[in-house]
C-alpha cells in the first residue's frame, strides 16, 4: 500500500480498507483518545478515535514513532526449548 495513494483517500474510504483488510492489533488511550492499530497488507495503520465525540478523528499509516506508543502492551515469553534427546541404537 501506497503512503501517498492511501493519506490522499478520503476518511471514509481509509476507514473502509482498514475494517475489510484490516487486522486490529492492539489499542491505547492516549490524552484524550483512543489509538487502534490494524495491520493492513503487511502496513501498519494507526487510527485516532475521539474519546468524547467517539468520532474518528485520523487514519494513516503508522511509522515508528508511532508504533512506540504500544510498546508497554507488548509481552514477550522466551523460554528454551528442550532438545529431545534420542538413544543411540545398540550395536
Amino acid at each position: 500500500m501506497d503512503e501517498g495513494k492511501f493519506n490522499i483517500l478520503s476518511m471514509n474510504e481509509r476507514a473502509n480498507i482498514v475494517w475489510r483488510q484490516g487486522e486490529f492489533l492492539d489499542s491505547v488511550i492516549y490524552g484524550n483518545y483512543c489509538l487502534m492499530l490494524y495491520s493492513v497488507k503487511r502496513q501498519f495503520v494507526e487510527m485516532y478515535i475521539d474519546l468524547k465525540s467517539h468520532s474518528i478523528v485520523s487514519i494513516s499509516l503508522a511509522n515508528e514513532y508511532d508504533l512506540t506508543k504500544y510498546l508497554d502492551g507488548i509481552q514477550l515469553e522466551v523460554g528454551l526449548a528442550k532438545e529431545n534427546k534420542k538413544s543411540s541404537p545398540k550395536r
